[in-house]
């Protein structure tokens, strides 16, 4: 593998479980996130990955009473149906694949455990961090940064259904301008909604790179051999 980055976090939004429906779990949709995870495994890379579970559960969307710390836990435990239909395809497909969680579910997933997770790693396992935090109040993204950090990545790779970040919406501006690299300080001051400000916060304080991408087939490859189709924020 002749990029710059071996160790990479990959952060997938839980959209992408559901296929073509809005909700709920598409088995083939999530054996085409497998087939893109276990094409840049083969390049040996060392993979861990991070799902969210809006195709399940969203908190943002939660009833006008329902507490915020309720429906946020009740969103990091969703996060946990993708996790485990994810590593078993991608058990099925000839990875070992191992899920950590951050509490543990004897008999499913072991608590996160920064140190083993390294180690894992470099032993060519490919890790899903299920259960968000872990704590109400910080969404998936938040949690995608935390656990490059702890894994000591040298990427983070946010999927989306667009090419990078814009300056708005592409899919309803037309005149939305595409960038090609952002510091986080743009990012924050621009308050680009591709990742929330604790996300952002996070990972400009720790000094880690985030290249933004379109999610589609064969896009984990290309987008390491030509990171222009992207965003990088450094």
């Amino acid at each position: 593998m002749n990029y710059n980055y071996k160790r990479i976090l990959l952060k997938i939004s839980g959209n992408f479980f559901s296929g073509q429906s809005s909700q709920g779990i598409d088995f083939d949709a999530i054996d085409q996130v497998a087939q893109e995870v276990m094409s840049l495994h083969q390049q040996s890379a060392q993979i861990a990955i991070v799902n969210g579970a809006g195709n399940i559960f969203r908190g943002r969307s939660r009833a006008k009473n329902f507490d915020q710390t309720a429906a946020d836990q009740i969103g990091y435990i969703a996060t946990l149906p993708n996790s485990m239909a994810l590593a078993e395809i991608l058990n099925s497909k000839g990875a070992d694949t191992r899920l950590m969680c951050s509490f543990e579910i004897p008999g499913i997933a072991r608590h996160f455990d920064a140190f083993k997770a390294r180690k894992l790693l470099s032993q060519n396992k490919i890790l899903i961090f299920g259960g968000g935090t872990g704590h109400p109040f910080f969404s998936t993204d938040t949690a995608a940064v935390l656990r490059a950090l702890e894994i000591k990545a040298d990427i983070l790779l946010k999927a989306t259904d667009v090419d990078g970040v814009y300056s708005a919406d592409p899919q309803i501006d037309a005149n939305a301008v595409k960038y090609d690299k952002l510091t986080y300080k743009e990012a924050l001051d621009k308050k680009l909604q591709v990742m929330d400000q604790t996300a952002f916060a996070l990972g400009r304080d720790n000094g880690l790179k985030i290249l933004v991408f379109k999610f589609e087939p064969g896009a984990l490859v290309k987008i390491l051999k030509n990171p222009e189709k992207g965003t990088l924020i450094s």
